[in-house]
Parts: structure tokens; sequence; C-alpha cells
């Protein structure tokens, strides 16, 4: 029992060194493992950096890359200005804005960014700029027609200096005669006078030709209006700031008038031009109605104001800039002007004039309506305004 004995303590002895030595190896294994590893790490990270690691020579080839790009674009455009020479012809440029000369007028009939005209993005005639408004800058085509630039009054002028204002239409519904200004007969009785509209748009009737002129303006969506009463120059008749006189020894009748309306626009296709009518002047008054004067004061079209002016007749259109609201002058003050209206007042028919004048004792307002005989216009304080329809 003994010898048994002795025997199985010295297997155990010898399990446990098994054991011993067992643990030893698999400890060693770790750590040569971990050493190998962190020696591939230190390989992996040396290739991938360093100024010839594979990131940094990515980096450089995707440089390089970029470069061979932009230089062969480079060489592929002087070989295209060459060839192009060469065959006599250039690279074409982009347009900006609208076509127009070396003097900023338009060529054409134009809207700044080419689409449609209406009340607010007002097309711009052949043959005029806008000048002298927030909106100059269009004669470069750079900005675009605002509300607010509009709504000031858009001024253009022709090569010769005429000056028209932009008077917006934004439905038919608002297109119409106003009787409400003055409650009397005069008013009441008013028509559109016959022989006004340009030619190819009269009709020979009155109440067709009320229909023919709504339709050309809201098509538009406006219409334009003399800048200043029409005056005289040597070379001939204006509608411009005119040192020369407002109304001088007589343009004749009220159909000689309207016959110098028509003959104003000469031969610009992009434009005719006619006598103001009544519905016009009245489309005019709302549009200035409640507008700052050049004073900086309310303009209001239903009441003379005496302080913005004195109680003598001005010797030209344009110089009193108290009487100036979106951009139109004298619509109160100068004179009274012929409008293509008539009305049976006193059992007679007789010619309508509106606007204001500083009569002494009995001021017109901008809004009012009064009449002539049409006896002849030579009377310094009658004159008249024309119109422009864009065609």
């Amino acid at each position: 029992m003994k010898k048994i004995g002795k025997e199985l303590k010295r297997k155990q002895k010898e399990e446990k060194f098994k054991l011993k030595e067992n643990e030893g190896i698999t400890l060693i294994a770790l750590v040569i493992t971990i050493i190998v590893l962190l020696i591939l790490a230190g390989i992996s990270i040396a290739m991938l950096t360093g100024e010839n690691g594979i990131l940094s020579q990515a980096t450089k080839a995707k440089e390089e890359t970029e470069k061979a790009q932009v230089n062969e674009a480079l060489i592929l455009e002087e070989y295209n200005k060459f060839l192009n020479n060469a065959i006599g012809e250039t690279t074409p440029e982009e347009p900006e804005g609208p076509p127009k000369d070396d003097q900023g007028f338009f060529e054409e009939n134009s809207t700044i960014n080419g689409e449609k005209g209406t009340a607010m993005n007002p097309i711009i005639p052949g043959g005029f700029k806008p000048v002298d408004t927030d909106t100059s800058t269009w004669g470069d085509g750079s900005s675009a027609p605002t509300e607010k630039n509009v709504n000031n009054g858009l001024v253009i002028q022709d090569k010769v200096g005429n000056e028209f204002v932009w008077i917006p239409v934004k439905s038919e519904a608002e297109y119409a005669r106003d009787r409400s200004y003055e409650s009397t007969s005069i008013s009441a009785g008013a028509y559109t006078d016959i022989g006004y509209l340009p030619d190819g748009m009269e009709t020979g009737d009155n109440t067709e030709n009320e229909r023919v002129e709504t339709n050309a303006v809201v098509s538009k969506g406006g219409f334009y209006i003399s800048r200043f009463e029409a005056g005289r120059e040597d070379n001939g008749i204006v509608s411009k700031k005119s040192v020369g006189g407002i109304m001088p020894d007589n343009f004749g009748s009220n159909e000689n008038l309207k016959s110098i309306a028509k003959e104003f626009s000469g031969d610009n296709e992009n434009i005719k031009s006619a006598l103001c009518s009544g519905i016009q002047w009245d489309i005019t008054m709302k549009f200035v109605n409640g507008k700052l004067d050049g004073t900086g004061k309310t303009f209001n079209v239903k009441e003379f104001n005496r302080n913005r002016h004195s109680d003598i007749i001005e010797a030209s259109t344009g110089e009193n800039e108290a009487d100036k609201v979106c951009n139109i002058y004298d619509l109160e003050g100068n004179c009274v002007e012929y409008v293509a209206e008539k009305t049976n007042y006193n059992n007679e028919e007789e010619c309508v004039v509106r606007g204001g004048v500083r009569y002494v004792s009995n001021p017109q307002t901008a809004s009012g309506r009064s009449t002539q005989d049409d006896m002849g216009l030579s009377n310094v304080d009658c004159t008249c305004r024309f119109v422009l329809y864009v065609m």
C-alpha cells in the first residue's frame, strides 16, 4: 500500500509540472504575437504616412492631375482661338441684357429679363432708354424693374430728348373714365373724341375707340404719358423741358392737336403716339394721387395747393420742381390741357380740358374738367400731353 501511495504522489507531481510547462508556453506565444503585431503596425504607419507615404503620394497625384486638367483646358482654348482667327471667326460672347446702341438706347422693344411686359415689368420701346430714375441702371442691363421703381415714376427718353413716364394698368376693370372727379354736367356728359387714335387703330366711332384704346393699353400693362406739357422748339413740337415757351401762338385747333400728336412718333415702329384721352388722364390721376410732390408734400388731385405755385404762369414747362409728382411735371400748375374728350355742355358740343391752372380767382385742380369751344388755341394757358402705345 505504501508503494502505491508513493506512485500516486509521483504522478501528481508530474501532472503539475506539465501544467506549469504548458502555461509558460502560452504566455510566451502571446508576448511574441503582440511584438509581431506592433512591428507590423509600425511598418504600416510608416508606409501610409511620411513624405513618401501612400497618403502623401496619393495627394500629390491628385494635385498633379488637377493641374494637368487646367493646363489642358488652357491649351485647348488657345488652339480654338488660333483656329477661329485662322478661319476669320471669333468666339461669341454672352449677351448682356437687351440689345442697345453705344448710348444705351434700346434697339428694339425689350424687357430686361426677356419676359413678357407687365404693369410692373414694363416694356422699354426701341429707340428709348430709362433715365433720371432709380431704374437708370437698366441702361446696362444690370437690374430688373421693381414695383418701387415703377410706382416712383419710370422715365424713358428718346434720342431727341423727349421724355415719358410709365403709367401701369394691371387690369381692364381699372381702366375706365372716372366721373367722380367733377360732379358737374361736364363730367357727366364727357365722351371719347373721334379721330385721335393713331393710324391703324382709329375706328371712326367713339365707343369703339374706347374699346380699342383699352385693349391696346391693358395688353401691354400700361402706357407712357408725356413727362412735360407739349411745347415748341425750333425743330418742332416736343415733350421735354422747354425754354421756348409753353403754348406759343397757336397750335391751331383741337383737331390740329390730334394730328400733331399722331405724327409725334414719326417712323418709330415700336410705338404709336396720340393725344392723351380723358380716360388716360383719369388713370394718371389715380396713379399720382397721394404720392409726394417736389416739396415732399402729399399731392391731392382734388385740391389746388396755392403754396406750391406763384400766380405767374411760367414761361416754360418743367421749371417748377414743386409741381412734380411721380416724375411728371405741371399736372396742377402752368396750363390746362386738351384731351381727346368732348362733352355736351349747355346744349353745345365742346372740347374738354383737364389739369390744373393757376387762375388767381378760380384755380383748377389737377383732376378738374373744364371746356373750350375750340375756336383756336391762341391762349398761352392751353396745351396738351401725348401718350405712347407700345406696339
